[in-house]
């Protein structure tokens, strides 16, 4: 939600973005900084935002944002200041100036988060769920579709992105990174409910019932990827492999996408 309400203020006057490519800021500019799929780094002044979407914002000496600096998909880093919001989303951390113990406190915020929000799709949606994690019989295409899925998201964005200065433009590109990050939530609900249901003979009685265990599910992803690197990589994996098997749940009918998902395995 946060990095939906900051697209739609950083992207209304955007110009056209760097796509593929890192962009570097080396003298004073005005205007929002756009890339996707590059990493920005930033050793001057700008007066607008920076936005990176699958990459990171690296705030370099000298750096100074008067603005939002955004990486969707990316680490934001360095010892550059900025006035406004520095967020970046990457495994359940937001790699913002926060370090130890109030780094760590936040980590475990958003951990609990997650848990409390599969639990309630669990109870919410039931069947969403154990349709996702139907899409996940086979993990590999899962996985692959994911990508798939992944790499069409972000050649859609890329066109929304060049009309962004437009309100339809900031229309789409809200529309897509909000279609995007549910089709995450409702994927790693399925994920967890799955690992719940596998471990069910671990859990102790009271907490065998669907919802209980793909609760604890749930948590034990999220603390495992609160790990240094191995966590960040399990939760990628996890996140694109979510995506695949909501799609795949929900291609089943159409036999192009079927086709497709099969061609990739």
């Amino acid at each position: 939600m946060t990095a939906v309400l900051l697209l739609a203020t950083a992207l209304a006057a955007a110009p056209s973005p760097r796509v593929g490519a890192d962009v570097t800021i080396g003298e004073p500019t005005v205007g929002t900084v756009v890339a996707v799929a590059g990493k920005v780094r930033v050793a001057s002044e700008v007066r607008g935002d920076v936005i990176a979407l699958l990459g990171d914002v690296e705030l370099e000496p000298g750096a100074a944002v008067h603005g939002v600096v955004l990486a969707l998909g990316g680490r934001v880093g360095g010892p550059g200041r900025a006035d406004g919001r520095v967020v970046g989303f990457t495994a359940l951390r937001e790699p913002d100036a926060a370090g130890g113990a109030a780094g760590l406190g936040l980590a475990l915020m958003r951990a609990g988060g997650w848990v409390i929000l599969v639990t309630l799709l669990v109870l919410a949606v039931p069947l969403a769920v154990r349709r996702a994690a139907e899409g996940l019989a086979s993990p590999a295409r899962a996985a692959a579709v994911g990508l798939l899925s992944v790499a069409v998201w972000l050649a859609l964005m890329v066109l929304a992105l060049a009309a962004a200065t437009t309100a339809p433009g900031v229309v789409a590109v809200l529309a897509g990174v909000g279609l995007l990050l549910a089709v995450k939530v409702v994927g790693i609900a399925g994920l967890a409910w799955l690992i719940g249901r596998r471990l069910t003979r671990v859990f102790p009685g009271p907490l065998r019932g669907e919802v209980a265990r793909t609760g604890l599910a749930m948590l034990l992803l999220a603390v495992l990827a609160l790990l240094p690197v191995v966590g960040e990589l399990l939760w990628v994996v996890a996140g694109v492999t979510g995506i695949g098997a909501v799609v795949t749940a929900w291609a089943r009918p159409v036999p192009v996408l079927v086709a497709a998902a099969r061609a990739l395995t």
